[in-house]
């Protein structure tokens, strides 16, 4: 292992906090690379020379013109896995600093470990993260079949038993885009959620999280969807949107495209979180090219604007909400029953469909599912 400098500081910074002489970390080649004086950052060291050189074991130094670039204090080596790979002087004379001598060493080389193990977990996260990616958006699982099944066994992912995909996206208030920060922020927190589920991974694309789990029914799937969106909401003003694929889908690219469709059902309803149902209407013409759901509108509603369709469409929704009653939908929107009947009658002109009939009706539910789909280009 090389200790980098920005180890080193991590070190210095950490160990200020608890004794008050001076402390300066040096490399393999006796150059100070961290100090608490960052007036002897990058000059030379003799005595941590000395002590890589013959390999000591502790050097106290009693002059401040011993060895060069040294002041007088103890020096000893910094150790990992039996090599030592920098040298940690603390200043001041013998009797203030030998004390400290094995306890900031202890405490460096604990540090240090820490720090080596936080970075072998990123690695191996980032290469869980690559793997579950070429899974679900490559061919890897039937282009190389060995080299899959060793890859995830030596990752610990469980490749072999079916699994649910949850696919999320989280935006701000006014619906931006989050920035890198919150993001990866969001993404630690979900990570350490997810630690408590067998099976349970998460990894990110350039606009998505995409979680990986082993299968659940949509109860149980839902319940951790509903979760997420909490943890988000609690960790940044933001909203989550979600979608989860269907139930029975075992092939992960298939499942993954399933529940990206679920989340694009998510962006254009009010319902944040959604599951794949193929027999979902709105599941349906979400999904169906954006000319054809505005060609929909505009051959319903001939002649009319955007602007001129919205309040039929929110007159629309109440009056179905209501079951078609002339009396309760009126009450609602604050009209009289007779100004309601000429709207209706109205629409029936514009269209050629009357809207209180049930062989008709459907066309105008229809039409309330596109232009709810379509709301944010026509606004």
């Amino acid at each position: 292992m090389i200790l980098s400098k920005n180890i080193a500081d991590k070190i210095v910074s950490e160990l200020s906090k608890i004794v008050e002489q001076h402390i300066n970390i040096m490399d393999i080649e006796g150059v100070i690379i961290a100090s608490t004086d960052s007036n002897r950052i990058g000059s030379m060291h003799g005595g941590a020379l000395k002590i890589i050189n013959e390999r000591l074991s502790e050097l106290m130094i009693q002059n401040d013109d011993e060895f060069v670039g040294a002041k007088n204090g103890i020096n000893l080596p910094i150790e990992f896995n039996e090599e030592i790979i920098g040298v940690i002087g603390m200043t001041g004379n013998y009797n203030q600093v030998y004390k400290y001598g094995q306890i900031i060493k202890k405490m460096t080389e604990i540090l240090l470990l820490d720090s080596y193990m936080r970075e072998q977990h990123m690695i191996e996260q980032k290469a869980r993260d690559r793997f579950l990616e070429e899974w679900i958006f490559g061919r890897y699982e039937s282009n190389y079949p060995n080299e899959f099944q060793q890859r995830a066994q030596r990752l610990g992912v469980d490749v072999k038993s079916a699994k649910r995909i949850l696919v999320f996206s989280v935006r701000t208030l006014d619906d931006q885009q989050i920035d890198d920060q919150t993001q990866t922020l969001i993404s630690h927190k979900i990570r350490l959620y997810l630690m408590s589920l067998k099976q349970a991974f998460l990894f990110r694309t350039a606009t998505l999280f995409i979680s990986v789990l082993n299968h659940r029914d949509d109860d149980e799937i839902l319940s951790i969807a509903q979760e997420i969106e909490h943890i988000i909401h609690k960790n940044c003003d933001c909203k989550a949107f979600i979608g989860i694929d269907s139930y029975e889908i075992k092939d992960v690219a298939q499942s993954f495209k399933n529940a990206n469709a679920a989340l694009q059902l998510s962006f254009k309803t009010t319902k944040q979180i959604n599951i794949y149902d193929a027999l979902n209407l709105d599941l349906f013409i979400t999904r169906m090219p954006l000319k054809e759901r505005k060609e929909y509108l505009s051959h319903l509603f001939i002649n009319l604007t955007s602007e001129e369709i919205e309040p039929y469409i929110e007159l629309l929704k109440i009056f179905y909400k209501e079951n078609g009653s002339i009396e309760k939908t009126s009450e609602i929107l604050f009209i009289h029953k007779n100004t309601l009947q000429y709207r209706l009658n109205k629409l029936a002109q514009i269209t050629s469909y009357d809207p209180r009939k049930l062989g008709t009706a459907h066309l105008f539910m229809a039409a309330i599912m596109v232009y709810d789909s379509l709301k944010s280009d026509i606004l």
